[in-house]
């Protein structure tokens, strides 16, 4: 069997030790797992953090890990597999490391039969966002560009529209990744992990493809359901007001600019940090608390929808 490779991207003191800390402590504490640590200098610190949590280290210092590529990266990872024989090794290079190069060396061919690449991570602190993305934006924008998943760290320290503002600039440089805008404290390591999966993550959330005949509606003569009917979906770090959806939706319902609403669900943050999961159909609405996820999500299933304006009706 393979192992599992996780590759732990970010820039200078993003936060990418912190994480692996927490999904190591949360999420695969029951398997054997190696970290291969690169710092870009002679001395090792965030190694000596890693072995508190009992976590065999590899350390390649004195340089950059794409900058090492062809020797010590490849002998490092040999040498883990054959001394430890671990289920998964996770690997944090420097800072400064380009992620597409980290990548190409685990597909090289005296990899590729050892390892499959599971997790691809990439830790994003928004405080220094707009300043890394203007100065450093060759290795800042190559990090997020092969990611498959984007977190987002120290979020509760800016405004929703500044959140929403650096979501929407990094979906535009990968809208292929899933990106964690809620704060890692109120996230499970496993939820966190579970992202690499994107199939499972639709099945688990569900937000919405039902059969037009679920809807008590029949398609025309000659066209499938997904010929008339449309699904509108975003993902927004907004916290919103319980009491204000199903205004919102209403409002919706009842003038024809927004289209023909016949449900929408989600999963987003209201007043006090809390989590709801809704479920709307005109006339009825229906919520619950929920655990926090990693970002809000809202679902719009109907006819003739206008996308602008459904985005701007919840201030998207």
């Amino acid at each position: 069997m393979k192992v599992k490779i996780d590759v732990f991207s970010g820039f200078l003191g993003a936060g990418k030790t912190t994480l692996i800390k927490k999904l190591i402590n949360e999420s695969f504490y029951k398997e054997k797992v190696v970290v291969i640590e690169n710092e870009f200098g002679e001395i090792g610190i965030d190694g000596s953090i890693l072995k508190t949590s009992n976590i065999e280290v590899k350390e390649i210092n004195a340089g950059c890990i794409c900058c090492s590529i062809a020797g010590d990266f490849k002998k490092a990872v040999k040498e883990v597999i054959d001394k430890y024989r671990p289920v998964r090794i996770i690997i944090e290079p420097s800072g400064v490391a380009k992620l597409s190069e980290i990548l190409s060396a685990c597909s090289s061919a005296e990899l590729k039969g050892l390892i499959e690449v599971d997790m691809v991570i990439t830790v994003i602190d928004v405080l220094k966002y707009d300043m890394y993305i203007k100065n450093f934006g060759e290795f800042y924008k190559n990090q997020i560009m092969n990611a498959k998943t984007v977190v987002l760290s120290r979020t509760q320290k800016i405004n929703s529209d500044k959140l929403l503002s650096i979501k929407e600039n990094i979906s535009s440089l990968n809208n292929r990744a899933f990106v964690v805008t809620t704060p890692w404290d109120k996230l499970s390591g496993q939820k966190i992990s579970e992202l690499n999966d994107k199939k499972s993550v639709q099945n688990e959330v569900n937000l919405i493809k039902r059969a037009s005949g679920s809807l008590g509606l029949r398609a025309s003569a000659g066209h499938k359901g997904n010929d008339v009917f449309q699904t509108i979906s975003f993902e927004t770090p907004k916290a919103f007001s319980s009491k204000l959806l199903k205004n919102y939706l209403d409002k919706a319902n009842e003038n024809k600019a927004y289209g023909t609403i016949l449900r929408a669900k989600g999963i987003v943050q209201v007043e006090n940090e809390e989590w709801i999961q809704f479920d709307y159909v005109p006339g009825e609405f229906e919520m619950r608390k929920t655990a926090p996820d990693y970002s809000g999500r809202l679902c719009v299933i109907g006819v003739d929808l206008n996308k602008e304006n459904i985005k701007r009706l919840f201030s998207l």
